[in-house]
């Protein structure tokens, strides 16, 4: 939980000012920090080639492409998104969008609207290998909304259940 903690106050989170390792680790929060406005702009080698794809497959649209994320929390130990996934020293949680339980197996996570399926049709964007017959071309621009949509979704479903 201290290792969640300080690794979500790097990132902008507030901490909780009573716990003496909070005051200890102050200063190396702050060098860390420091690090972090430094390399602003830097994406991991794998996420570089990523936006290096998208910047050129998009870039006949003319709209902005969309950016991947630079300040990512890394869920780097076993068991950090179980912490993450309920209050602490709490058993469930539940916003407008998914309801969450502790079960003796884990972490239960209900979606409010659940649509996944196993029938339907599997879509691929244009512009890059042909699209087989059983499948459905997409326009760019369709696909270049929706990753924009999902790489900026709304304040109130970024809420945190640790929190």
């Amino acid at each position: 939980m201290r290792y969640l903690t300080l690794k979500l106050a790097v990132m902008g989170q507030p901490l909780d000012n009573q716990d003496e390792f909070v005051d200890i680790a102050r200063p190396l929060l702050r060098n860390y920090e420091n690090k972090v406005r430094l390399l602003k702009g830097y994406l991991c080698p794998a996420d570089t080639r990523i936006q290096n794809f998208l910047d050129s497959h998009l870039k006949e649209l003319g709209d902005p492409v969309p950016r991947l994320p630079e300040n990512t929390l890394v869920l780097d130990r076993p068991g950090l998104g179980r912490i993450l996934s309920l209050p602490y020293k709490g058993a469930s949680f539940i916003s407008p969008y998914l309801n969450s339980y502790r079960v003796s197996q884990g972490i239960l996570h209900n979606p409010v609207s659940d649509r996944r399926t196993t029938k339907g049709v599997f879509r691929i964007v244009e512009g890059g290998f042909p699209v087989p017959d059983d499948k459905q071309a997409v326009p760019k621009r369709a696909f270049a909304s929706l990753l924009n949509a999902a790489l900026n979704p709304p304040a109130d479903t970024l809420t945190l259940p640790l929190q």
